[in-house]
């Protein structure tokens, strides 16, 4: 009992200190915890608006790309797209091409020639099955497209690389074409009014 009560001392003087010392410990804590002024933390969708741009390949209206633009109220757009290709009859097993990405709209050359450019930077893949089955293929691509928001007109590029899965190769991918609004443009990327006269 008595080396019991010896061991017990240390540990209550060393927590009577601590309570002791309590409050100098958290001095300007709490007060901090109290005094600090409200951040304003943004909720999740709060200013999100999401619009459809269509796009034409090659002015073809039965080939248009939609895509899905999240304008979050800041300088990028997110931008989500998804093509299912006409079968052909070498190729009739093709899949979805899914993309995703951002944009931004930048303004290009000088006064006199002033345009609003939206580009949009994207990545995208597929897979499709050729036939003879042997060659199963999945692509991967990174692609630009610029839209002249003055025109309504722009371009697609994209590189990548195909990968043959049942063979394990690899060949390039590359291609560009011309592209149309179809339809009205996204409010998201009509020109700001100027401010209100008064």
């Amino acid at each position: 009992m008595k080396k019991l009560t010896l061991s017990i001392v240390p540990a209550l003087v060393i927590v009577v200190a601590l309570l002791a010392f309590y409050p100098v410990f958290t001095r300007g804590y709490f007060d901090d915890e109290i005094n600090r002024p409200e951040t304003s933390q943004p909720e999740t969708g709060q200013f999100v608006s999401c619009e459809e741009l269509q796009l034409a390949i090659e002015a073809d209206e039965s080939n248009i790309i939609s895509f899905f633009l999240a304008d979050f109220g800041g300088p990028f757009i997110m931008v989500h797209a998804s093509l299912l290709p006409v079968p052909t009859a070498s190729d009739p097993d093709y899949k979805p091409i899914l993309m995703s990405g951002t944009g931004q709209i930048i303004d290009s050359g000088d006064e006199a020639t002033l345009h609003r450019i939206f580009y949009m930077n994207l990545h995208y893949s597929q897979e499709h099955a050729e036939k003879p089955l042997h060659d199963y293929w999945h692509d991967g691509r990174v692609a630009q497209i610029s839209l002249d928001l003055s025109t309504l007109e722009g371009s697609f590029w994209m590189v990548g690389t195909d990968y043959n899965a049942t063979r394990d190769e690899f060949s390039e991918g590359y291609d560009k074409f011309n592209l149309t609004v179809v339809g009205e443009l996204p409010e998201c990327l009509k020109e700001p009014n100027g401010p209100e006269e008064e």
